[in-house]
């Protein structure tokens, strides 16, 4: 046919065009790679590509995932014959992934990325279509997804691939099937089908050929209704995600595989705007494209605004933990070095784990009040009062302690919770203790037993380090 005949063609070409104009601060002219199976799609998505005008540099890439032994072969030389004829350079790779389709998709992705590497690429470009989006959707709404899930395939998204991340440009989010048929039917070519499409033992083969079969009979344009549907979640969802990044800001605080909060900022918050402060900090922990179950958000929400605090396992090695002020999100440690119980050297310093600690005693003398109540890393105890056999240890159950202005010893466990010393520290927590009991909480209280008075004639002073740096 004709190239003043390709309507389809051309049709197809200006929306690719459009979209490469959306993203182009994100791809930033460099070399695109298309992905190109020998489908329909994904033969038009080559041969309309190759019709923009002002495009940037264009590489094909083909993978045969072992899954189709007589149409794999096919398919390549499919692929190679028309991105020769285009003057378009084509990259094939092939693997033996098994019977499973996502081992194969995985295989693929990792193909696609080395390719993009390879070329400089600044993203890989996917045929996926109005059917595929009108499909995914209504996928993700069997299995129960929320907006966001709703919004189904983004234009532009990223996704872990081969130990990288690699950017997806999905262009024909709003062209059909039956375009990217026609395109290819200009050109007079004739892709190679896939039969595996018709398999029903695929849940997306069955509400290809039967869910939305039946649609076309209430709508004949389903698949675009359903699509435009996708289109307006994603855009509320985004409203949202702003809106709740306003709400939290000035109350989190992020860090590499880490991101903390105020709990009060994040309890009081809505529950649609909590659920997307969530997920975004599991984002930023389990990295871009990763999303939390509706579940694991549900449970998280209702861990943050019930009284008390816990932690919840959220997967990959990572947890929540909800203390009485504060929140966290991040991975669970595994560095963890225990405290070594033992005497403390008077005076001297003493190596307890992954603590320092320096001990002098002397003559009384004008002392910070901080060492003097004990609330830092440094105290000052009445060497008489505390007695012999200063050593450190870690908590036990049932320690008693008396704080400083308290008249009895209470349990070690509510000076802590009241202190506000998070959960995941007090266990690592070193105490002072001496054969008379607890005598300094480090930042929290010396004993009232043990504090420094006008009586006092020998003064004991502790500091405490963690490794090599200061902890005040």
């Amino acid at each position: 046919m004709p190239p003043s005949n390709r309507v389809s063609t051309g049709r197809v070409a200006v929306v690719i065009r459009q979209a490469l104009r959306r993203h182009r601060a994100a791809l930033g002219g460099r070399p695109i790679v298309l992905a190109v199976s020998g489908g329909p799609d994904s033969l038009g998505l080559l041969l309309a590509a190759a019709a923009v005008r002002g495009r940037p540099e264009l590489v094909a890439a083909h993978f045969s995932p072992g899954l189709r032994p007589s149409a794999d072969p096919r398919a390549a030389r499919l692929v190679k014959r028309v991105a020769a004829s285009l003057g378009i350079a084509l990259e094939h790779g092939s693997a033996h992934a098994g019977p499973s389709e996502e081992a194969a998709r995985d295989a693929r992705y990792g193909f696609l990325a080395e390719v993009a590497a390879a070329h400089g690429a600044s993203a890989v470009v996917t045929a996926h279509t109005q059917d595929d989006q009108a499909e995914t959707l209504l996928l993700r709404l069997t299995r129960g997804a929320g907006l966001r899930g709703a919004g189904a395939m983004r234009e532009l998204s990223e996704r872990a691939a081969g130990g990288a991340r690699l950017t997806l440009l999905r262009p024909l989010l709003g062209v059909s099937r039956a375009e990217m048929a026609s395109v290819c039917e200009e050109a007079g070519i004739e892709p190679v089908h896939d039969g595996s499409n018709r398999r029903l033992r695929y849940a997306r083969n069955r509400v290809r050929s039967r869910v939305m079969r039946e649609l076309a009979h209430i709508n004949p344009n389903a698949a675009g209704a359903l699509a435009r549907f996708a289109d307006s979640a994603q855009a509320d969802d985004a409203l949202l995600r702003t809106m709740a990044a306003e709400a939290i800001q000035g109350h989190e605080t992020r860090e590499d595989g880490r991101v903390a909060w105020r709990r009060r900022a994040l309890s009081e918050l809505p529950e649609p705007l909590l659920a997307r402060v969530l997920a975004s900090a599991w984002e930023h922990v389990a990295g871009a494209g990763a999303a939390l179950s509706a579940a694991k958000l549900g449970a998280a929400a209702r861990l943050i605004r019930r009284p008390g605090g816990g932690e919840l396992a959220l997967g990959r090695g990572a947890r929540l933990v909800v203390e009485q002020e504060t929140c966290a999100l991040g991975a669970a440690s595994t560095e963890r070095i225990p405290l070594v119980a033992g005497p403390l050297a008077v005076p001297g310093v003493t190596h307890a784990g992954p603590w320092i600690a320096t001990v002098s005693a002397g003559e009384p003398r004008e002392l910070d009040p901080a060492a003097v109540t004990g609330k830092g890393w440094r105290a000052a105890l009445d060497a008489d009062q505390a007695g012999a056999g200063l050593r450190l240890r870690a908590r036990a159950r049932g320690d008693r302690f008396q704080p400083l202005g308290m008249d009895q010893p209470v349990r070690l466990q509510d000076v802590l919770v009241n202190a506000k010393v998070p959960r995941g520290e007090r266990d690592d927590l070193p105490l002072v203790v001496s054969d008379r009991g607890i005598a300094w909480v480090p930042g929290v209280r010396v004993a009232q037993w043990a504090v420094v008075t006008a009586a006092t004639r020998r003064v004991v002073e502790v500091s405490l380090e963690r490794g090599a740096q200061a902890r005040d």
